[in-house]
């Protein structure tokens, strides 16, 4: 026998699989996926078996692998091939792939958590002529009463501790180490009926995965009851002794999701998220591996969940951009799924209210299946929903960061005793240059991305293509003398709304909040229970929550996210609009949303006011076309950094030259040019972008250009590369 073994280095010296022998008394215990020690070089080492094979490759002397570490697996076949699609489509080694998949704490070295085990206690059966003291009596009842009593427990019911030992040493209890069962609850909340439009998408999701298992999109309007589909759908999976995913873009959806599911359905439901302790992390990871787990809910990471037979993957919100990770590895957790489904014969559902362009446009080419839900669950009154000019405002002389309709309309719902929501981006504070008399942003004329100002040299900058122009001292469209940065944040917000309304109850959700364990469900419980009358926040705040007496929703500044130098912005802007609307109005209480906005007339904007997807999604997919962004080509951004600015400039643009010899065509390079983030921890960055058709081949022609810079050109020490496929962020 030998194996196909996966070295723990994360550096693409090592990047391949290496085979070796698999001694005697291994063979009969060697399974893919286990950790293995083995000789390497001069050194042992630890590694991942991919894979077993009958013959080794002819005319090499081969090693034997030293021991097996473990008695289990660390990775499923299924995951071990998705971490080979991994590595290839996102340009990683495999063994970072391989890594990114196991929760915090745990490496590719294979040493397994210990198991979840509690202390239980048993009472035996008395011989005949034991004698027991009255309180001594009285514990044995207790415990023969409860089989498998707790330590605790009892002594909570005021029973000693030396007492407990005394019966434990006579024979009288025994101890035992019981593993931890994962919750089965009674439900306690019945279904409810589905309505003949939910009815059709369910039935088209069933027909779906009985048949060709496309990913199906669920286009349904915030309150439209998407999530008692999902209900459903999984209830379904663990009725055919199959397990799901649930992904959430935020933590405080998943907990909002593990409340729903345990409510409604017998299932066992863990939750896996940043906010748990890495212990926690690695005992929830081995009892989803030991098939002790029916839903798996979690953020991006928990596509890579070890389910035993996995039936169904459920992204919510799918368009999110917090399912592109940053780091290495750069995946999407959509495409993933897409793969992970392929792979274990699964069905993957994608919900959102405001799909992104992306997923829609695959469903109108017909790769993914497609539903909708037009209408919201429950009978609400229509919305009203206004956009305010904030230009006017200023001109007749309000400066505060609220417009007179909004402070109108705080005041007029905490009087009635209901909730608001206010909303402005994390980005707030990132500066922009708009006109204050017609709204407009200046826009690189190549990239249709808004330009970001850079103090040094005092110039706008397109952080697509390099191109730049000095600070125009009127605004260009109307000649304006108004024209200026844009800032503000929540702190700013909270204080506002606290000076309007004093005796109001205030909270903030943000990501400095969130940084406070267990803040986010406190807030959110809060909410539910009427004990905040305002809420205040960033996009977070926007995605998913049903919260019945908000009928205030508010964006404090729509322009943040309308004006980022990003390709993306426009969907963002829609999308957040969109959702933060959905927030209000989610039950028989009229509501009103407001956008507050230097650029009433942005058709994401105008789009997103009058509810109206497809209005939206026909201009941006024209604009996409126009500039051959996603969904017409997929694009790879290149940063390039170094402690040293001109020897970075120079680097870059030795390398671009590099790739650029490489491209095939139909491929196009733009830079280098500056990152939106120039510096960023004492170290500058330049960024390249390609464009092309194949990810693959875009990919193929970097890393060709990239080893002929390392090999021909001067680069300079400590220079830094990383690779982006389909970057969600230019910053």
């Amino acid at each position: 026998m030998y194996a196909g073994v996966i070295i723990n280095r994360k550096v693409e010296a090592v990047d391949r699989v290496f085979t070796y022998s698999v001694p005697p008394q291994l063979q009969d215990k060697l399974q893919p996926g286990m950790a293995v020690r083995l000789p390497f070089g001069k050194e042992y080492v630890e590694g991942v078996v991919v894979e077993l094979l009958d013959a080794a490759p002819e005319g090499m002397r081969l090693r034997p692998i030293s021991s097996i570490i473990g008695d289990a697996p660390l990775f499923r076949p299924d995951l071990l091939q998705l971490s080979a699609f991994i590595a290839a489509r996102y340009h990683c080694t495999r063994a970072a792939a391989l890594l990114a998949m196991l929760p915090a704490g745990l490496s590719l070295s294979g040493v397994l958590p210990k198991l979840n085990t509690q202390e239980a206690l048993y009472a035996l059966p008395l011989p005949e002529d034991t004698v027991l003291t009255k309180k001594q009596q009285a514990l044995y009842d207790a415990a023969a009463a409860a089989p498998g009593i707790s330590r605790e427990a009892l002594l909570a019911a005021g029973f000693s501790a030396p007492m407990l030992r005394t019966l434990i040493k006579q024979g009288c209890i025994e101890q035992r180490r019981e593993k931890v069962e994962v919750n089965r609850p009674a439900p306690a909340l019945s279904a409810a009926d589905l309505s003949p439009a939910q009815q059709q998408v369910y039935d088209g999701i069933i027909a779906e995965w009985q048949g060709r298992r496309r990913p199906y999109l669920l286009h349904g309007v915030t309150g439209s009851g998407k999530t008692e589909v999902y209900l459903r759908l999984l209830a379904e999976a663990a009725a055919r002794g199959k397990q799901g995913i649930v992904l959430a873009p935020e933590i405080a959806l998943s907990a909002q999701l593990q409340q729903m599911l345990q409510r409604r359905l017998q299932l066992r439901v863990v939750v896996l998220h940043s906010a748990l302790t890495a212990a926690e992390r690695r005992r929830v990871w081995q009892d989803i591996a030991a098939g002790e787990v029916d839903v798996v809910i979690g953020a991006r990471s928990a596509v890579f969940a070890p389910l035993p037979d996995l039936g169904i993957i459920i992204i919510d919100e799918e368009q999110e951009s917090s399912y592109k990770q940053d780091n290495v590895p750069r995946f999407h957790a959509r495409e993933a799924a897409i793969e992970r489904c392929r792979l274990a014969e699964a069905q993957l559902v994608l919900g959102s209210a405001t799909p992104s362009v992306t997923s829609y446009h695959a469903a109108e080419t017909g790769s993914f299946a497609y539903g909708e839900l037009k209408e919201r669950y429950y009978n609400a009154p229509p919305q009203e929903v206004d956009v305010v000019d904030m230009r006017r405002e200023l001109r007749e002389g309000n400066r505060s960061i609220f417009s007179r309709l909004l402070q109108d309309e705080l005041i007029a719902a905490f009087t009635r005793g209901e909730q608001s929501m206010l909303l402005l981006n994390r980005r707030g504070y990132f500066s922009f240059y708009s006109c204050r008399d017609c709204g407009s942003a200046i826009l690189c004329p190549h990239c249709a991305v808004a330009m970001a100002y850079h103090a040094a040299g005092g110039q706008l900058k397109c952080h697509c293509c390099g191109h730049t122009t000095p600070l125009p001292p009127a605004c260009p469209g109307c000649g304006s003398l108004r024209i200026r940065h844009f800032g503000a944040g929540t702190q700013k917000v909270e204080e506002e709304v606290r000076r309007l309304l004093p005796e109001a109850r205030v909270a903030r959700l943000d990501s400095d909040v969130m940084e406070k364990r267990g803040a986010h469900e406190q807030i959110v419980r809060q909410m539910r229970e009427g004990k905040i009358d305002v809420l205040v926040g960033t996009q977070m705040i926007a995605k998913g929550f049903d919260f019945p007496r908000v009928t205030l929703a508010a964006v404090v500044a729509a322009d943040t996210l309308l004006n980022l130098p990003d390709h993306l912005a426009a969907e963002r802007t829609f999308q957040l609009l969109t959702q933060l609307c959905g927030r209000a109005g989610r039950r028989d209480l009229s509501s009103r949303a407001i956008i507050q906005t230097y650029q009433p007339q942005a058709l994401p904007i105008v789009a997103a006011a009058a509810g109206d997807y497809r209005l939206f999604y026909r201009h941006e997919l024209r604009q996409r076309q126009m500039y051959a962004y996603p969904p017409f080509a997929h694009l790879l951004r290149i940063v390039l950094s170094a402690e040293n600015l001109p020897a970075l400039q120079l680097a870059a643009q030795a390398v671009a030259d590099q790739i650029e010899v490489q491209l095939l065509p139909g491929m196009e390079l733009l830079g280098p040019a500056p990152a939106v983030w120039e510096k960023m921890k004492d170290r500058w960055r330049w960024q390249i972008l390609l464009r092309g058709d194949e990810p693959q081949s875009l990919l193929a022609a970097a890393e060709r250009g990239w080893q002929q810079a390392q090999a021909e050109e001067h680069l300079p020490a400590g220079l830094q590369v990383q690779f982006d496929v389909d970057p969600y962020s230019m910053f």
